[in-house]
């Protein structure tokens, strides 16, 4: 049997998108029959992994220094504290001798990535930004950009997996029917996927409630496992029957396609409303999101506000008002995104990865 380690974290700092398309592709291999466990630090990444059944082994620390922990919430790559966690998962691999390690996580360095490749027998890293050469055995980036970052591979050998066709998104979101829009739009779902550091979840509320005209829709709003500002919601979802919050939720897809608009963060989430052909209003909450949001923007498969902290209420009701009048342009939107993503990039993937790598 195959044995497959994957190393991910998800937190409020952090967030979940690691998370949620490394159990996508755990659940592609677990499919294919494959012995699947994770390595991972923050109990909100942690309770979702169990939540999807796999095991996973907890990165205990505690015999590091404080600086250290600190560093890696931070991700900050200090170069001294990867080389110790380096340590620790070679350790766990003399153990649990996987045949594939996969990593997903900004904060790492060329040094952390060549050293578990001299130790491990195969390594595989998820990327978004193409920071540097990667020396690993099969690099994966499934993201529209992912074909336009002009990668450089380490070696011959290493087997690259760049863009959509290669996208992460999860079993659900695969095989939707083509979407049929509302002619006057009725429900609008918020999210900022899983975490929401920023608490901007409840600004993007408070502009919206403070217009007349969207007082008559109903605001589906995505409560994510690292959200920190529950209370705060719940309290403005008891003031305004027109907000419904939803937490813990089992199948996305369903949200997605009863609501007639979305307003989102960047990340993977995009991805998934467009297989669910919710056209979108998308802002920025982290730098990586930055090149997604504005490739996806400029090939019209989503409309860009720019970055949270710059969003002034009065363009999101003007972007979001122009959108609701306007059945013709969602309709051309909706049809767009569900060009997109066809939710076979996992199963791409593993197939690659066992054919090729293993």
């Amino acid at each position: 049997m195959t044995n497959i380690l994957f190393r991910a974290d998800g937190s409020p700092n952090i967030g979940m998108g690691h998370i949620i398309r490394c159990l996508s592709l755990a659940n592609e291999f677990r499919k294919q029959g494959c012995k699947v466990k994770f390595i991972s630090r923050y109990s909100e990444g942690i309770e979702k992994i169990k939540e999807c059944k796999f095991d996973v082994i907890e990165l205990n620390l505690e015999d590091v220094k404080s600086s250290y922990c600190q560093s890696l919430e931070k991700n900050d790559g200090n170069k001294d504290h990867l080389s110790m966690e380096g340590v620790i998962i070679s350790n766990i691999a003399d153990i649990e001798k996987p045949d594939l390690l996969i990593v997903d996580s900004y904060n790492v360095t060329y040094d952390y990535l060549n050293n578990l490749k001299q130790k491990i027998r195969r390594l595989a890293y998820i990327d978004d930004i193409n920071a540097f050469d990667y020396p690993v055995d099969v690099l994966i980036n499934g993201n529209i950009t992912g074909a336009f970052l002009n990668y450089n591979r380490h070696n011959d050998e290493e087997l690259m997996l760049l863009g959509i066709e290669y996208n992460l998104i999860g079993e659900e979101f695969k095989n939707l029917n083509k979407r049929a829009l509302r002619s006057k739009v009725k429900n609008i779902m918020i999210t900022t996927g899983g975490a929401d550091k920023y608490n901007f979840t409840a600004k993007l509320l408070e502009m919206l409630i403070e217009n007349e005209i969207n007082k008559n829709m109903t605001l589906k709003v995505i409560i994510g496992p690292s959200f920190t500002n529950k209370d705060e919601l719940y309290e403005l979802a008891m003031s305004q029957s027109n907000i419904i919050l939803y937490e813990n939720v089992k199948r996305m897809s369903e949200i997605m396609q009863d609501s007639d608009i979305a307003i989102s963060s960047g990340g993977s989430t995009l991805y998934e409303l467009c297989a669910c052909g919710t056209p979108t209003l998308s802002f920025i909450l982290a730098d990586n999101q930055y090149d997604l949001v504005k490739k996806l923007d400029e090939l019209g498969y989503v409309i860009n506000l720019g970055w949270y902290n710059e969003i002034h209420q009065q363009d999101l009701i003007h972007q979001l008002n122009t959108l609701c009048n306007n059945y013709e342009q969602r309709s051309a939107i909706s049809n767009h995104m569900q060009l997109l993503v066809d939710g076979n990039g996992t199963r791409r993937i593993v197939e690659q990865i066992l054919n090729y790598c293993l």
